[in-house]
């Protein structure tokens, strides 16, 4: 489609409202934790030192992540098979429960071992839903209103960082509002009461979505994937592949930049905590601007350009903003910087949606995204803090998110001359 791109109805603008609004709830009740880790390193994991208790936490963390490619493969074979929308019924409602329920959960100090156990096991839970549930965004939303595909998934996106947003806000007005002992011992549990509240308020919103159209022609024509996972590992490896690469530096960079950067700047640098969570919350904004700003370029321009800039643009700049917060610049304005490297990624998300064919796009997408952020987003805040005590370095973060973007690099100019369009 050219540059006269048709404009989007009132009825779509609604239906991705309604979609983004679930995956907004979703991050947030993902990411809470992150935004969380200080006092979940005191109450589940409590060590001799701060650096230890808040690398176990962070592992905790990665879990979550680790176990999303399952749940992509779990919920993509179901959603190729059986349709898009009791997906969506499902992974939003385990992701509620299990984030409510882990506000409930009793601490170490009151029943040993098990306290981190069962947050582990929480953890499980919402990784293996939220593995289902942003690919099925996207497949869903790219294949009902594909005429715009590119400024379509960038509102999704822009809708799920605005996820890490209201997180953030309200990481902020809890350290506000109560005193830092009244957060250790029971305000850093009413997020999570949040996050399981506003999942169920979502839940029965999606009990009413209509199933795709793209899927019921599947249906209706008989040209289902039996198995989708193995007709994508017998025919299309390469755009797997490619897939992987291209999530990575976005993996990387969110993690690293707004979720590991609260403990780092806090509990390492000594940053005031109301700063770090207003201009993280600033930054997250900025980065759903972008995000848009992005998605409106990729139906305009050939996506392999501007994947290349946006990449070239993160291997330029993962030094400088680590150098900086080492500096003690600006929190605001490092975060800004942030928000504009985070949001220039929006192309590569974008691409997964015109990588595979309908009969197999869900498993697809659910692959490359679920993979990418578990193997480069997932072990992140690990990864960060074994560099900084390997190399004695606090900008050592910097090497790995080089390393992401330099993948991405690889994985574009690889990648046929596609337009969003096509």
């Amino acid at each position: 489609m050219s540059n006269s791109t048709v404009n989007l109805s009132r009825d779509q603008l609604g239906l991705i409202f309604i979609t983004s609004m679930g995956g907004f709830l979703e991050l947030y009740d993902f990411i809470i934790y992150a935004l969380m880790a200080p006092y979940i390193a005191d109450q589940f994991f409590p060590g001799h030192d701060t650096y230890t208790s808040l690398l176990t936490t962070f592992a905790t963390f990665s879990i979550g992540y680790l176990v999303r490619p399952l749940g992509g493969i779990v919920f993509g074979h179901l959603g190729d098979r059986f349709g898009r929308k009791p997906v969506f019924v499902a992974t939003v409602l385990v992701m509620a429960l299990s984030t409510f329920l882990m506000g409930c959960l009793p601490t170490y100090s009151q029943v040993g071992i098990w306290a981190p156990l069962m947050l582990v096991f929480l953890r499980i839970l919402q990784g293996f839903s939220i593995g289902g549930e942003i690919p099925g965004a996207m497949t869903y939303l790219s294949e009902t209103v594909d005429h715009r595909r590119g400024l379509v998934i960038s509102l999704l996106f822009s809708a799920l960082t605005n996820g890490i947003l209201f997180g953030s806000l309200v990481n902020a007005f809890m350290l506000w509002w109560l005193p830092e002992d009244s957060m250790q011992e029971w305000g850093w549990r009413v997020p999570f009461w949040l996050g399981g509240t506003l999942g169920i308020c979502s839940y029965i919103v999606r009990k009413h979505f209509q199933e795709s159209g793209l899927f019921l022609q599947l249906v209706k024509h008989k040209t289902r994937s039996a198995v989708p996972l193995v007709q994508l590992l017998q025919r299309h490896r390469r755009e797997l592949l490619t897939g992987v690469l291209l999530t990575a530096p976005g993996a990387s960079c969110i993690t690293l930049l707004f979720l590991f950067t609260p403990g780092y700047l806090t509990k390492i640098l000594n940053y005031p905590d109301s700063d770090v969570a207003l201009a993280g919350g600033i930054g997250i904004f900025f980065t759903s601007l972008v995000t848009i700003v992005a998605g409106h370029l990729a139906d305009l321009l050939p996506v392999r350009r501007l994947l290349l800039a946006a990449y070239s643009f993160i291997v330029l700049s993962s030094v400088p903003v680590f150098y900086w917060y080492e500096s003690g610049a600006d929190v605001y304005l490092v975060m800004l910087f942030s928000g504009l490297m985070a949001g220039s990624l929006a192309g590569g998300l974008v691409t997964l949606s015109i990588l595979f064919p309908v009969n197999v796009r869900y498993s697809g997408i659910a692959f490359c995204y679920n993979a990418g952020f578990a193997l480069f987003g997932g072990l992140t805040p690990v990864i960060a803090m074994a560099l900084i005590g390997w190399s004695n370095s606090l900008q050592a973060p910097a090497w790995y998110l080089m390393t992401s973007g330099g993948l991405g690099l690889l994985a574009a100019w690889r990648l046929p001359a596609l337009h969003n369009a096509s």
